[in-house]
């Protein structure tokens, strides 16, 4: 068995490499940072488990065309997970454009076309999944990362389009929905670190994952808090939407976090 996970130097992609590793999948992991992921592969090999790694600036389309160039010399693959995002979190209309721009490239545009790149090569296994990692932000807005928001809700939209255009092949997608997570992409981007503790740490979530996989289920808001959050934002949207307000673009203030 083989698995595809993008971003996975750091964070929610790193412990989904262990939680798949440790379950028997070769893993090939891809991310921009080379340090980060030179590190983390020898952080594996340590541990017995070879990680094949690419290194690639999702943010570019020639980056994605090699990557899936590479990969058609070692596949097929089983599981296909698209993990890599970025944020720019400030006011929208101040915000630097050109990040935003990359913020789009990296967590819409990239998985569009390696998603693509992939299934037409031939590359993903009748049988097999996709997994996208969307945001809670889906149900209850992100005010202060709106183009973030927006690229989250773009792959939403694109599972659940794919999983009916990839129903002939059985293969399933699966659209996770988290919530915040104890890594330190958050902690770069919240306002406000001070109860950090009560994140959700990576290595549940990446659990979480893997058995909804396993199931193949269609959709995984993670943990009970996402849950109520999620039912809150469908049924109370101007009250989630207050919240949301308070706790994130209220303590922002003029400042641009990129």
């Amino acid at each position: 068995m083989r698995c595809i996970i993008t971003g996975a130097a750091d964070g929610i992609g790193k412990a989904l490499a262990w939680q798949y590793a440790r379950a028997g999948y070769q893993v090939v992991g891809i991310d921009r940072d080379t340090a980060r992921l030179a590190q983390t592969r020898a952080e594996f090999a340590a541990a017995g488990y070879p990680l094949p790694c690419i290194v690639a600036d999702l943010a570019q389309p020639d980056a994605v065309a090699d990557a899936v160039r590479i990969l058609a010399a070692s596949g097929p693959f089983d599981v296909l997970i698209h993990n890599a995002g970025i944020n720019a979190v400030g006011h929208f209309a101040a915000s630097n454009l050109a990040r935003q721009r990359a913020v789009l490239r990296v967590n819409l545009l990239a998985p569009l076309l390696l998603t693509q790149g992939i299934v037409q090569a031939g590359l993903l296994r009748d049988g097999g999944a996709l997994v996208l990692i969307a945001s809670l932000s889906h149900y209850v807005g992100y005010p202060g990362a709106a183009v973030y928001a927006a690229t989250k809700d773009g792959l939403a939209s694109f599972g659940r389009s794919m999983a009916v255009a990839l129903a002939p092949r059985q293969i399933s997608v699966l659209t996770v929905y988290p919530g915040p997570t104890r890594t330190a992409h958050a902690r770069r981007y919240s306002p406000d670190n001070r109860h950090e503790q009560r994140r959700m740490p990576p290595e549940q979530l990446a659990a979480l994952i893997f058995r909804a996989q396993q199931r193949r289920r269609r959709i995984l808001l993670p943990g009970t808090a996402a849950k109520i959050m999620a039912a809150v934002g469908h049924l109370f949207p101007a009250l989630a939407e207050w919240g949301m307000r308070r706790a994130i673009l209220d303590r922002l203030g003029a400042v641009q976090y990129e």
